[in-house]
């Protein structure tokens, strides 16, 4: 079940990805920035039909190698179910629900049935319009399901976002807790989609995000917490690991460790950081955690409202200025979590001696945003041999092949029963993890390995992922 809600999550990232873009067209074409109309209303059309691009979105995403074709199955599954629920009831709203629902669907029947063989599938345009046919028939008949069941649906989801209101600032601490736990397992998309996308309603619109940019005064109390965390407190620990590491590996570790606070402060992108510690340091994940919860539950409880269409980051930050509820109190605050993180990182990683980057290994290097790290230690001021890499070796095959190395280092071509790219990570599903070489992934560039169980797996490698799996599939 978990490697299923990985590709759930994989799936739902398609769909945000786009929201950037839309939502600084959206933002700069307002009176107070540029006072640009076309360009709002560019800006405007993604968000209006968010629910149609989650169902299009989702079905490429869940799909398996990204086909297209699900892509128009799942905006007509998306469609035959809106459509026929409101003919049987007027009052039901499927909304991104509805549009999740479709998409899944349409992918999981797409992997099912678009690749059976037979002679008389021509008559329908072979497997996969078999399978296009197939998802309109079963979304025919899930229409007259939710036509009957869907109110009941929506009442639990009303009961759910009532709720959330009522807990007030321990809901959002206790989502801002979840949603950092969930990222080593790339499952925070799916609690993300219901905060941002679904919960609540101000005049027909849902979710946190579109609230708050349609001038809900109660919305943005979910993201706000986040500006602290991701504009002060990653950069505070970043520069504890970097004075915690060696001196003679200072200087590498800033370089890379210093972009990635960059990168996190401006434009709220962490995993460069997060992963940095992720897995070597586990204890300080927590704490981190445990911090982004009490940033999101202060925030909260001060009335603080703010949000954002990418992270939140400094750029973020700045353009919804204006649509903010005493947003100028996110500055104080974060230099306050940013102190807080630096302290408890810093003397943590003394004080339990954590191996984060530069302690213990000697140098690094940087692929995308993760670090390459070469296997020997220091021992009484002296390096222990340097472990080999594993030769490369195949006919014409070059040794700094990247795409075979990292193919052989995952068990090779056999091992391999399904790979994609998911923003920072290799999501793997394989004959046996249990055949992965972890030391030379290191070696590769790879900042983590996570195997969910004997078939499942993840490899952390940056924003190299989407590169990195064509050349991977090149020679399966």
């Amino acid at each position: 079940m978990l490697a299923q809600l990985q590709r759930i999550g994989k799936a739902l990232m398609l769909p945000i990805a786009i929201l950037p873009v839309a939502g600084l067209l959206l933002r700069l074409g307002q009176p107070d920035t540029l006072n640009i109309p076309f360009m709002a209303s560019v800006g405007n059309a993604v968000f209006s039909n968010l629910p149609i691009l989650f169902a299009i979105g989702i079905a490429v995403g869940f799909a398996k190698n990204n086909h297209g074709l699900a892509g128009l199955a799942g905006f007509l599954s998306y469609t035959i179910l809106s459509s026929g629920a409101d003919a049987i009831n007027s009052s039901i709203n499927l909304g991104y629900l509805g549009a999740i629902v479709g998409g899944l669907l349409t992918g999981w029947l797409f992997n099912v049935f678009s690749k059976k063989d037979s002679k008389y599938l021509s008559y329908v345009g072979g497997s996969r319009g078999l399978a296009v046919i197939l998802i309109m028939i079963v979304s025919f008949f899930l229409s007259l399901l939710f036509g009957a069941i869907w109110p009941s649906v929506q009442n639990a989801f009303n009961t759910l976002g009532q709720w959330l209101t009522e807990t007030g600032a321990y809901g959002a601490g206790i989502y801002g807790l979840v949603n950092r736990l969930l990222i080593p397992f790339g499952l925070h998309h799916v609690i993300n989609t219901y905060i941002w996308f679904v919960y609540g309603n101000f005049h027909g619109v849902t979710g946190d995000l579109n609230r708050f940019f349609a001038g809900d005064p109660t919305a943005g109390g979910y993201m706000a917490g986040m500006f602290p965390i991701f504009m002060f407190g990653l950069p505070g620990a970043a520069l504890a690991m970097i004075l915690a590491a060696r001196k003679e590996n200072r200087k590498v570790v800033a370089g890379v460790l210093g972009s990635a606070a960059f990168t996190s402060f401006f434009t709220g992108i962490t995993e460069p950081i997060e992963f940095s510690f992720m897995f070597i340091a586990p204890f300080l994940y927590i704490i981190h955690a445990v911090l982004t919860a009490l940033s999101m539950f202060i925030c909260f409880a001060l009335g603080i409202k703010d949000g954002f269409t990418f992270s939140a980051g400094f750029l973020d930050y700045v353009l919804n200025r204006n649509y903010a509820t005493h947003g100028y109190w996110l500055i104080p605050i974060g230099i306050v979590f940013g102190l807080l993180y630096f302290v408890i990182f810093y003397f943590s990683i003394k004080f339990f001696d954590l191996k984060t980057p530069g302690r213990e290994l000697i140098t690094a290097g940087n692929i995308g945003n993760s670090f390459i790290l070469d296997e020997y230690q220091v021992t009484g001021g002296k390096e222990a041999p340097k472990v080999e890499a594993n030769a490369v070796n195949q006919a014409n095959t070059s040794a700094d092949d990247r795409g075979y190395a990292y193919l052989q280092a995952l068990g090779g071509k056999d091992n391999i029963k399904l790979i994609e790219a998911c923003m920072t990570r290799l999501r793997l599903e394989l004959q046996d993890v249990d055949r992965i070489d972890e030391a030379r992934l290191s070696q590769l560039g790879a900042s983590g390995c996570i195997k969910l169980n004997k078939t499942s797996a993840q490899v952390i490698v940056g924003t190299v992922a989407d590169l990195l799996t064509d050349e991977i599939k090149q020679y399966l």
